[in-house]
């Protein structure tokens, strides 16, 4: 089981989203069954060094957002074509 710190996101976008890499730092969303969606960003750098490991896929994952934990699973990585950098991750709230 990993533990991540995240930061809710207001801004949205191609633009927004091009900010956010240029500070390695990952969009992400949070979606759910009847739930609402959350946007949230993470940080490259710690992602890209525990994405390695089987568990981020299989296990459930707590992500600490600002006070609050949630419990969620990875459910999709998007990366860049040719650089080997995350572009966007979703997760899927248990």
């Amino acid at each position: 089981m990993f533990e991540i710190n995240a930061i809710f996101r207001k801004l949205t976008g191609k633009g927004s989203n091009r900010r956010l890499r240029l500070n390695k730092k990952i969009p992400a969303v949070i979606y759910g069954k009847k739930k609402k969606n959350l946007n949230i960003e993470l940080n490259h750098d710690y992602i890209k060094k525990i994405e390695i490991k089987k568990k981020f896929y299989i296990k459930y994952i707590i992500l600490n957002i600002n006070k609050k934990k949630l419990k969620v699973k990875v459910q999709n990585i998007q990366w860049h074509q040719f650089k080997l950098k995350i572009m966007h991750i979703d997760f899927l709230m248990l």
